[in-house]
């Protein structure tokens, strides 16, 4: 009997492809990306082989389909140690058809599963969360800007664990509790920029067993002008303690107390409850100084609205470059303990994301570059590269650049075998 009208028949069956080495963690993963296609007899293509070819053509620097099309051909017979190459090398069409059909979120998991596999759980490890446009997905006859992605980004395994793409109608504060609710975040330390310190956001990290470090600018005026007046007090006070101790030391020699001299050297002037570290860095012609001031947040109004809030700090960094010297403050909220060197570490290793992650694809993989439209297909590509970044970035034998490993991966089947290892 016939099949009823959108029902596909009994005994039609999708192809079965055999992988020579499925056992493979990233072919193993892979395999559990849903394929959309209808159930089919004549399939020439698995959809994992694709996948895998294109992880493969892109760590060995392919940067658009034509380059990867040409790539997976100058390595078959390296790629059939690991996939089903019986239907050959896709063309550019195909590979474009594939990726535009795949669900994002089933790709975005793999990228998840993927990290995983390749992450080491650090206490306190720092994850960053950032946002990152791809310009030319924008369709202006559409009133559609290019796709905002955000990322979340390992500062101590240096690699990217997760994406989510924000709506077109959204912004990155819906969607980064949906991606923090994805990954594995306890005893981690959450960071972001100021547009996502939000009270939910917080009570997010919190959740998650997370701890958290946020800056504060002018989208919390509320919160910000307490921090400055806190702050402005305890200048205040720790001039005060200055003077106090100026005079102490001064009576000291007067009286040649020296254990009393001694004591006060070795104690300085209070900080009045406060943490500081300070630190300068020379280099290319210039003086960065750093200073880190961490005080309690027991005292702040809002305290109770901001979930498990304990310190408030001040960072300030000055850089000099020959007689022009630039200065900036900026105010964070945070859960952690009042110790301003940890905090200092935290809030500089934030920028890893935009420094490491965005920089690399934009520059190195010429993400900005693509021409690639489909707004689903982009989401999966994107996908892919950080998969393919993730796996050259830990493979360090070679010294020099990401576009060097890239280099050696084309030429060497034992290299690309070596950072595939990576990946697992």
């Amino acid at each position: 009997m016939a099949a009823k009208k959108g029902e596909i028949p009994a005994h039609v069956k999708k192809k079965e492809f055999y992988h020579p080495n499925t056992l493979h963690p990233v072919v193993y993963i892979l395999e559990g990306v849903e394929d959309s296609r209808k159930p089919s007899q004549f399939f020439r293509y698995s959809l994992t082989s694709v996948l895998f070819m294109t992880i493969a053509a892109v760590i060995c620097g392919a940067k658009d389909w034509p380059q990867i099309v040409v790539a997976s051909q100058g390595m078959a017979n390296w790629l059939s140690g690991y996939i089903d190459m019986s239907g050959g090398i896709p063309c550019e069409r195909t590979f474009k058809n594939l990726f535009n059909a795949i669900k994002p979120e089933a790709m975005e998991q793999a990228l998840r599963g993927i990290a995983a596999l390749m992450r080491e759980k650090i206490p306190g490890e720092v994850v960053c969360f950032d946002g990152q446009t791809e310009r030319r997905t924008a369709e202006k006859h559409l009133n559609l800007s290019g796709i905002h992605l955000l990322n979340a980004w390992s500062a101590d395994n240096r690699i990217c664990i997760g994406q989510l793409k924000v709506d077109d109608k959204s912004n990155e504060i819906t969607a980064m509790p949906e991606l923090m609710e994805s990954l594995d975040l306890k005893n981690t330390i959450i960071t972001a920029d100021a547009l996502n310190t939000q009270k939910t956001i917080v009570a997010k990290a919190i959740d998650c067993g997370a701890d958290y470090l946020l800056p504060v600018k002018g989208n919390q005026g509320n919160l910000l002008e307490e921090i400055t007046s806190a702050f402005n007090q305890l200048d205040i006070d720790i001039a005060k303690a200055d003077e106090h101790w100026k005079r102490a030391v001064s009576k000291a020699k007067e009286h040649r107390d020296d254990l009393r001299l001694q004591k006060l050297i070795k104690e300085g002037p209070s900080t009045c409850g406060a943490s500081f570290w300070e630190s300068t860095e020379k280099g290319h012609g210039r003086i960065e100084t750093r200073s880190c001031m961490v005080m309690s947040a027991k005292d702040l109004p809002s305290k109770a609205e901001w979930k498990g809030l304990n310190t408030i700090a001040r960072i300030c960094r000055t850089r000099r470059i020959g007689d022009d010297e630039q200065s900036e403050t900026t105010y964070y909220i945070g859960s952690l303990e009042s110790n301003a060197e940890l905090v200092a570490s935290v809030a500089r290793r934030h920028w890893g994301v935009e420094n490491t992650l965005h920089w690399r694809l934009d520059v190195v993989l010429r993400q900005d570059d693509s021409r690639y439209r489909d707004r689903t297909g982009a989401r999966n590509l994107a996908v892919v590269r950080k998969i393919a970044l993730n796996a050259v970035s830990k493979e360090t034998s070679i010294k020099g650049g990401i576009a060097t490993r890239q280099y050696a991966a084309s030429f060497n089947p034992a290299y690309r075998d070596k950072i595939l290892k990576n990946l697992v």
